[in-house]
């Protein structure tokens, strides 16, 4: 069977270099309620896996017998949570409560909801005293109301000094549009945790565990073409060694040899198109779409911001502005003054690739 699992926040084979997370998470538990570690947001970019963390989390927590709540922060996901808490002897009597907490919350019904969520919290904690652990997916694109009604209960409950964690996770623009939101001060005092790209060192002895562990052997200098495809992202990673493995398998072969990494190079990138890039520009504004085919002309190195400026035939001053939201988004960063570069790989690749499409989609 092939050990590697390049499925959306499907648990990989091994953690990569993100025991520091886990263990700042476990000294939470073991500190008691209140505890900084049991509240905290992880941040990163598609494809850094925070839902992977997130099921890590999980896991740690059910361990040690905690009741664990996951979920993904789509319209109605306090009914959710509320319905996954409320025991099934009451459910029934719990459906005209959970049906306020919809996507548009009054004042009123916000107040109604943490009530409601903090009443059934606290029950629950009075019957389970090991724990709850609340995990939050995809934060950045929910309703405020839904995560205020949410975080005042969580907040209530741990003022309670019962046994919580909640841990949230989304893109980077969700610090600026949820937790820097002015009725959600509370979710500004989670520890941040941003999830950056992994180690090359990391990820070339983790493929070489993973494919001996799985009963394959690998060709000389494989490892380090495998290594240097995956750019660091750990999904690229799953994607790199699942082709590769999957390429050497159907040639009924017992080794990991050259033209296995090429061939499931060439398939991972294809996929990482498809599941990373393409839902990174979707959402875009034409304006933001323009300025990264700008910058895609200089072929991956680095973009002098005067030269992208130049190309648009726009003022700095007036594309400011677009470079904040793109760095917030983490699709480029800025390492050196007056540079910016991408920030996920293989995205200047695939501007360049589709560009006649792209401005063609823009009417341009």
């Amino acid at each position: 069977m092939n050990p590697f699992k390049p499925t959306a926040g499907k648990m990989p084979p091994e953690l990569i270099g993100r025991d520091a997370i886990v263990e700042a998470f476990v000294d939470g538990m073991d500190n008691g309620p209140g505890a900084p570690e049991r509240l905290m947001r992880l941040t990163g970019a598609r494809g850094m896996g925070k839902t992977v963390m997130l099921n890590e989390l999980g896991r740690v927590a059910r361990q040690r017998g905690w009741t664990v709540v996951d979920e993904v922060a789509s319209a109605g996901f306090c009914a959710r949570i509320l319905d996954r808490l409320t025991p099934r002897s009451q459910v029934g009597a719990m459906r005209i409560q959970s049906s306020i907490l919809g996507i548009s919350l009054g004042e009123v019904d916000i107040e109604r909801a943490s009530l409601t969520l903090r009443e059934t919290m606290e029950a629950r904690l009075r019957d389970d005293k090991a724990g709850l652990l609340i995990t939050l997916d995809e934060v950045q694109d929910t309703s405020l109301d839904e995560v205020r009604a949410l975080a005042v209960a969580v907040q209530q409950v741990i003022g309670a000094d019962l046994n919580i964690a909640f841990v949230f996770a989304g893109l980077p623009s969700m610090v600026d549009r949820v937790v820097n939101a002015k009725t959600l001060t509370f979710l500004r005092r989670a520890m941040p945790e941003e999830l950056a790209p992994l180690w090359f060192e990391d990820i070339e002895q983790s493929f070489a565990e993973t494919v001996a562990a799985s009963g394959m052997r690998v060709a000389q200098d494989v490892l380090p073409a495998m290594t240097e495809a995956s750019a660091g992202y750990p999904f690229m990673v799953q994607l790199v060694g699942y082709y590769t493995w999957k390429a050497a398998q159907k040639r009924g072969s017992d080794i990991l040899e050259g033209p296995d990494a090429q061939q499931g190079v060439e398939a991972a990138r294809r996929q990482f198109d498809r599941m990373v890039i393409e839902p990174a520009l979707h959402n875009l504004p034409e304006s933001l779409l323009t300025y990264l085919l700008a910058m895609a002309e200089d072929e991956g190195a680095s973009s002098k911001v005067g030269a992208v400026a130049l190309r648009l035939d726009k003022g700095l001053t007036e594309l400011s502005s677009y470079r904040s939201r793109l760095i917030k988004e983490n699709v480029v960063e800025s390492r050196a003054r007056g540079e910016i570069e991408f920030a996920i790989p293989y995205m200047v690749d695939y501007l360049n690739a589709h560009r006649a499409d792209l401005l063609d989609e823009m009417g341009l």
